[in-house]
């Protein structure tokens, strides 16, 4: 998987996950609300995206009727890894800071995948998108595996 800038202005960002043979969905991002838009074949959803905490900082995504789905905080003082809890299921997620930088998702200490992230050659530059694109992530994937999960049931 891998996240790729589109178009950035001002006023959005627009970023897509894709596969080496398909998109799997559109985010579009409006810094100065706070909101995403995320857009898949079936669904179209829009999140708020902010920080909450006043010591230990955590950002939190909440669905359009501004119920709390999830968040991520990092792990101490270290922004390459931390815990990410979607719909009360917890992940956790490493960035490898390699070129090109990757974000590795776990559950249960087992990996569920591995996406690369947009280039940008520091992570404290964009950290705030860098966690929204994870949160995106994991948000899909937390959907994804339950439909799936049901699917087969």
């Amino acid at each position: 998987m891998k996240w790729l800038s589109i178009s950035s202005d001002t006023r959005q960002k627009v970023y897509e996950l894709r596969t080496k043979k398909e998109k799997l969905l559109t985010l579009t991002y409006h810094p100065g609300t706070g909101t995403i838009r995320i857009s898949t074949n079936d669904e179209k959803r829009v999140f708020l995206v902010g920080l909450e905490g006043f010591l230990r900082n955590k950002t939190v995504l909440r669905n359009e009727y501004g119920i709390r789905i999830g968040h991520l905080t990092h792990e101490g003082t270290q922004e390459s890894h931390g815990t990410i809890e979607i719909s009360d299921e917890p992940y956790h997620y490493i960035l490898q800071e390699n070129l090109p930088l990757k974000a590795a998702i776990y559950k249960n200490n087992e990996m569920l995948l591995v996406c690369e992230l947009p280039g940008i050659s520091k992570i404290s530059q964009n950290r705030s998108e860098y966690e929204m694109l994870i949160l995106a992530l994991c948000w899909y994937v937390a959907v994804a595996v339950k439909s799936a999960e049901e699917e087969y049931a």
